[in-house]
């Protein structure tokens, strides 16, 4: 199966049907409140997706931007059958690369702490921790934060 990556061209409300459909077959509990209540008012969205060759949408990478110089990502995930295949890590670089070239000097998440392989996931792709909290759900969560490279200057001829 041939996996083609993408960044969604159209509007979140458009997308929000096949993406609930993909949340609810990625995680075992899933509210559809948790996302419909949250994409309307996401500030400049960005939407990777992960597309198979019939395609089916099988990973996304959603984020926004929080402030000047954040982009939160804030939800992701990846279809079952193809967990254990790097498509998490390259929708992961993808979402970073463009945040990156859209001038954003970090990337910030926040995930369950029982979540190990998002947390383990997330520090190999250079993310630190930098908090620990209760959610208003009684929810343990932590916080990971990226500090993207400065751009370096091209050289100039003197």
């Amino acid at each position: 199966m041939t996996i083609a990556y993408e960044r969604w061209q159209g509007s979140m409300a458009e997308a929000a049907e096949p993406l609930l459909a993909l949340c609810r077959s990625i995680f075992g509990e899933f509210s559809d409140d948790y996302l419909l209540g949250r994409l309307p008012h996401l500030a400049d969205p960005a939407l990777w997706l992960a597309i198979d060759d019939q395609d089916a949408w099988k990973g996304f990478k959603l984020g926004y931007r929080r402030g000047a110089d954040i982009f939160y990502s804030w939800l992701g995930g990846v279809a079952p059958e193809m967990r254990g295949r790097g498509v998490a890590s390259e929708l992961m670089r993808l979402q970073h690369a463009q945040a990156a070239a859209d001038g954003y000097r970090f990337v910030e998440t926040r995930t369950r702490a029982t979540n190990n392989a998002m947390i383990v996931l997330n520090l190999r792709h250079g993310f630190h921790i930098t908090g620990h909290e209760t959610d208003a759900r009684g929810v343990p969560v932590v916080t990971q934060r990226k500090a993207f490279a400065p751009p370096v200057p091209w050289p100039t001829a003197q």
